[in-house]
């Protein structure tokens, strides 16, 4: 992009220039007239974290790196004026091109002596672009016209007529009956139901009979234990549940269920998401008290963690410092992976170019969980029935360590 460095006497002479802090003219003032369209238009792509073309213009040491990049009292010398002068820059790569007015403006700053304050650091100050597709509202879409009545069957029977598919031939009642308890408790029916199924399914007399025969099974299905086991795994994957640490020793997680066990519940209770979502998020404080606003935290703690870098080394070291920010980053990450369905874990290194989330947006985020750390916790939200059972766990345990 820019002419590389020619000789050693060019640069110690442009590097005095740039150096002296006296401006040889009045009228422009690089805080304020200058820095603004730097930072507007080339920090995005010129900076510390993302050099592009090896070119850094967050400040003056930075620039005098290059020295043909801006030329002191000799503005038509400055590659810099040259790439965003003209009907068609090269540059900004991305956005508008410069006004004539902004041109004009740093053609008399390096006319005047290119004066940038010792100290001052630019910062990427360019309009995000918050008309991002995934931040829009979800837009209602009309329903195409079609011979299937559910919105979803519509929408996939335009798509196939589009690409002109055929329809593969309709299930019988057995494959319709097995496919719908796989998908809804991840078993195979009992023999006993498929035949009831059947029965009732093509001894329907009307189509409105053989949807109420589906409809009741659907319902007996949602309302089963297991299907709390089946659809929970799926935000257990989410959560990134083990019951093992990961990293090098991979320690087991003797109280892990817990977490296990109040995600299955929660899908069987048909718990509104919302009120799921806070739970895992910030349980201890919006539902102080309650055995699900600590159960729900699980999920801040479900991934892998490093327990060489934390027990073994501690924060009096470098490695256990590093784990640290690395546990906070999976936190964060986690929460804003899933319930953001947007990706910020990038932008501890450098802002993100293709959404609106920049490097301090990150770091608020981290400062947010810099306070959290994973440990058992006692909890108390046993039902009776429980409590009985662990009382006489407990008694057998110190009876067996007793007798041995």
């Amino acid at each position: 992009m820019f002419r590389m460095m020619k000789s050693l006497p060019i640069l110690l002479a442009f590097s005095l220039a740039i150096l002296a802090p006296i401006s040889l003219g009045q009228g422009i003032d690089f805080e304020r007239d200058i820095a603004p369209i730097l930072e507007a238009n080339c920090l995005s792509c010129h900076n510390a974290s993302d050099a592009e073309g090896d070119f850094v213009l967050d400040s003056r040491i930075s620039l005098m790196e290059h020295p043909d990049a801006i030329v002191p009292g000799n503005a038509p010398e400055s590659d810099v004026l040259e790439v965003v002068t003209g009907p068609n820059p090269d540059m900004p790569e991305d956005g508008d091109p410069l006004s004539d007015a902004e041109v004009s403006l740093i053609e008399r700053w390096i006319e005047e002596g290119a004066v940038w304050p010792d100290g001052l650091i630019l910062r990427d100050k360019k309009p995000r672009d918050m008309d991002w597709w995934s931040l829009q509202p979800i837009k209602s879409k009309p329903i195409p016209e079609s011979r299937f009545d559910h919105p979803v069957d519509a929408f996939v029977d335009a798509r196939r007529a589009k690409k002109s598919l055929s329809l593969v031939p309709q299930a019988n009642a057995v494959v319709l009956f097995r496919r719908l308890s796989y998908d809804l408790t991840g078993l195979p029916p009992d023999p006993e139901d498929v035949d009831a199924f059947v029965a009732a399914y093509e001894g329907a007399e009307s189509d409105s009979s053989r949807e109420a025969v589906w409809a009741e099974w659907v319902d007996r299905f949602i309302s089963s234990a297991e299907f709390g086991g089946k659809w929970g795994q799926h935000w257990l994957d989410l959560a990134r549940f083990a019951e093992t640490h990961g990293y090098d020793k991979d320690k087991l997680r003797p109280n892990a269920w817990p977490y296990r066990d109040y995600v299955i519940r929660s899908f069987n209770s048909d718990k509104p998401v919302g009120r799921f979502a806070r739970e895992q998020v910030a349980g201890d404080v919006l539902f102080p008290g309650e055995a699900d606003g600590i159960l729900g935290l699980g999920f801040l703690a479900a991934g892998p963690w490093d327990f060489i870098g934390h027990y073994e080394v501690g924060e009096a070291k470098l490695d256990g410092r590093i784990a640290k920010h690395l546990d906070r980053d999976e936190m964060i990450s986690a929460v804003f992976n899933v319930f953001q369905s947007s990706t910020v874990q990038c932008a501890q290194c450098h802002n993100h170019k293709f959404d609106p989330i920049k490097m301090e947006d990150y770091y608020r985020l981290h400062a947010v969980f810099a306070g959290v750390d994973r440990e058992d916790r006692v909890y108390e939200g046993l039902s009776p029935k429980q409590l009985e059972d662990r009382n006489a766990f407990i008694e057998q345990i110190n009876g067996l360590r007793e007798s041995s």
